[in-house]
């Protein structure tokens, strides 16, 4: 038997090492922990610091446009996109994302975060015409969009072809009555603008029935119009003034609240004795729902600079457009509010359903 003498130290301290090495151990791993949550929470300060409205913008702000470029949608978010970058000193990159008519893009840019960051060009289509007639819409045009500022508007008028003997709107909803069910007018396609004023004005007078013919984009309707293929139409402005000129097509009244810069001369819907809701082709920067109020006021301030500018007003104008007046986030929300209320019962009482 072993003496006591004989028993090896090291072996009689190592259950004392051991915990001494468990305790360097834990503690370290104590010091890493920490360390890694003060890098977390230097991080979080720093992109907190970064997302402050005085500090807006520290880096490129991206504007989602919802349909593809060349449209009028590109065109107005391209020129927002040039005043936007020349006002705040950061790159604004324009983003098209197409398809669905504008519902897919509104989605990628509800989805993104509220910083200011991501922000989208919002249209007729895209907050008021999909929401009203897709129950499915993965977006809520009041919930969750944060309005900053309207753009620009797009006139609508009313247009026939010139063998139908009409000189004024009372003329053109004589003959409608007259010859019930018998004469028809073109869209750009169902569900689309020019096809839900038509619904309106039916819904609006008494005796009216029109028949619709949808056709795949503007340019094929006003093509038909022009034929005598079908007899009215409503359509851009743009697109009807020149054929109107010409003589090809007579214009009646225009579809505003006003009448357009670009053809004074014809009356509203509303002169022209009809009860119906103003409509444009209205076009406003938006953002995701949860925006700070800061960043919201500071980018609509800068937008409402560029409506006073001539510069920025004549850009909208060569493409078409005419440059709202100033306005707030509120005034650009109860227009979309108004407007989703409008055609949501013009949509329910025409039955129109989303094309599969």
């Amino acid at each position: 038997m072993p003496s006591i003498a004989s028993i090896s130290p090291a072996r009689s301290a190592d259950p004392l090492s051991r915990r001494a090495r468990a305790l360097k151990h834990s503690v370290s791993s104590q010091l890493r922990c920490a360390q890694a949550v003060v890098s977390i929470v230097a991080c979080v300060v720093v992109s907190s610091v970064l997302a402050q409205p005085g500090q807006y913008p520290a880096k490129p702000v991206r504007i989602i446009v919802p349909f593809a470029a060349g449209g009028p949608v590109d065109a107005v978010g391209r020129t927002i996109g040039q005043r936007l970058t020349e006002a705040l000193g950061q790159p604004v990159l324009i983003d098209n994302r197409g398809g669905a008519g504008g519902s897919i893009g509104m989605e990628a840019m509800v989805r993104a975060a509220p910083d200011g960051y991501t922000l989208g060009v919002g249209s007729l289509g895209s907050l008021v015409l999909s929401p009203a007639i897709d129950p499915k819409l993965r977006y809520d045009p009041i919930k969750d969009v944060t309005p900053i500022a309207s753009v620009a508007v797009t006139h609508y008028v009313l247009a026939v072809h010139p063998s139908v003997p009409a000189k004024s709107v009372q003329d053109l909803l004589r003959i409608a009555r007259e010859k019930k069910g018998r004469l028809n007018y073109g869209s750009s396609g169902v569900g689309s603008i020019s096809h839900l004023i038509a619904e309106a004005l039916q819904s609006s007078t008494t005796g009216v029935e029109l028949v619709h013919i949808a056709y795949k984009g503007t340019a094929p309707a006003i093509t038909a119009l022009m034929s005598g293929e079908i007899d009215l139409a409503f359509m851009p402005l743009p697109s009807a003034e020149q054929p109107g000129k010409a003589g090809r097509l007579r214009l009646l009244a225009a579809t505003g609240n006003a009448r357009a810069e670009g053809a004074k001369n014809l009356p509203t819907l509303i002169e022209a004795g009809v009860k119906v809701h103003p409509v444009e082709g209205s076009y406003g920067l938006v953002g995701p729902a949860g925006m700070a109020r800061e960043i919201v006021t500071r980018v609509n301030v800068l937008v409402n600079a560029g409506l006073k500018s001539p510069e920025f007003r004549q850009r909208l104008e060569q493409q078409g457009f005419e440059a709202v007046a100033q306005n707030s986030p509120e005034d650009y929300a109860r227009q979309i509010k108004a407007d989703l209320e409008v055609f949501g019962r013009v949509v329910k009482r025409a039955g129109i359903k989303p094309e599969v």
